[in-house]
């Protein structure tokens, strides 16, 4: 049985700490399974940065000094950006888990996540199919919020969507106050909500019941949804993965092992994660990164995730988006692509929006 090392790379602690939990448990879960199942015996090298950037960097450096050719982690576009200089230094790789804003491919990540058509983009369409107009863009204070909302305002201005605010948040605080001040006010017909862990649940908590506008969300995932509790109800979400999707016993162990009990998207990608990248180390004999890249990219894999079919050329992973609504700490799914998606990261083959034609008004000529 081939023997590797594999460096994993998660905040189980910190702003975050839900997400890189999940994450981790993952990682964990895919390594006994494929010991089990005779294909590898891995070694995981553990580290836990806090949510920390400068920790990431750090602590990545530490693992590649040791030889370690492969990480699976970072949770935030900020931390991965900060490990992306020293993956570069020491020619590894880092599996990247988790659904991020686009605008990016380096020669040393493989994007398991979601791509912006993969979530942003389809949630965003499928609302102003519902005649949304007015909209309120809320995120955390980092390149995830940034970008996230940049798309939104984007696209739903050139719908002729009213912006009625935009507001941020530091990442991990839990002052949103003037946020909910400025919904309460403008009362929008959706809320674009890329906050996440304790900024998102405070935000939504405080949100009025009787008052509340339809939350959109491109992170919401049941690695933190329990914690919401009733305000988490009516929350839309798009992802690559929710627990509905199994299969039965893959959501079953996952629930075994998971700290919250439950089988995010996270989770579920960090898992597919490691399996590709252990399956192709197997079939190749080697953990050279560049080798083990083409000849993961060479094959379709079947995942627990569906299909998926990495490219050469973005190193991005197709991916079929679903858009799903929470109700009682539950997803329910309310739509899903056809099959597999190829990632767009740069949003080069979306089709445009347009905003409605403008309406003659109604004119009475009076003395």
């Amino acid at each position: 049985m081939l023997e590797f090392d594999l460096g994993l790379v998660f905040s189980t602690s910190g702003p975050y700490a839900a997400l890189g939990q999940a994450g981790l448990a993952g990682a964990e879960l895919a390594i006994a399974d494929l010991e089990r199942e005779g294909i590898a015996r891995i070694a995981p090298v553990t580290c836990d940065p806090a949510g920390r950037p400068e920790a990431y960097e750090a602590m990545t450096r530490d693992i590649l000094a040791g030889g370690v050719s492969h990480v699976v982690g970072a949770i935030t576009s900020w931390s991965r950006k900060d490990m992306i200089p020293v993956l570069e230094r020491y020619g590894a790789m880092l599996w990247y888990p988790c659904p991020y804003e686009g605008f990016e491919s380096n020669d040393h990540v493989v994007y398991m996540g979601g791509a912006p058509n993969h979530h942003m983009i389809p949630l965003l369409d499928r609302v102003l199919s519902q005649g949304t107009r007015r909209a309120y863009l809320l995120g955390s204070n980092y390149v995830w919020g940034w970008e996230t909302l940049r798309l939104a305002r984007e696209r739903l201005s050139a719908a002729g969507v009213e912006i009625v605010g935009e507001r941020f948040v530091p990442l991990g605080d839990v002052d949103s106050d003037l946020a909910l001040s400025e919904i309460i006010t403008e009362q929008p017909d959706v809320v674009v909500n890329s906050l996440i862990g304790p900024s998102n649940e405070a935000f939504l908590r405080g949100l009025p019941t009787g008052q509340r506008p339809t939350i959109l969300s491109c992170n919401q995932s049941e690695a933190d949804l329990d914690v919401l509790g009733q305000y988490g109800d009516g929350i839309i979400s798009a992802g690559t993965y929710f627990e509905p999707l199994g299969p039965e016993d893959f959501v079953q162990r996952a629930r075994e092992i998971s700290p919250n009990g439950r089988c995010s998207c996270v989770f579920a990608t960090s898992y597919a994660s490691v399996r590709i990248l252990a399956e192709t180390v197997a079939k190749t004999g080697t953990t050279a990164p560049r080798a083990v890249f083409h000849a993961a990219c060479d094959a379709r894999h079947e995942t627990v995730l569906g299909p998926v079919q990495i490219d050469p050329i973005t190193r991005h992973a197709s991916l079929t988006p679903h858009i799903a609504q929470a109700e009682n700490a539950q997803f329910h799914l309310l739509s899903s692509a056809e099959g597999p998606v190829a990632a767009d990261p740069y949003l080069t083959c979306v089709p445009p929006v347009s905003a409605p034609p403008l309406q003659t008004p109604s004119l009475r000529i009076v003395k």
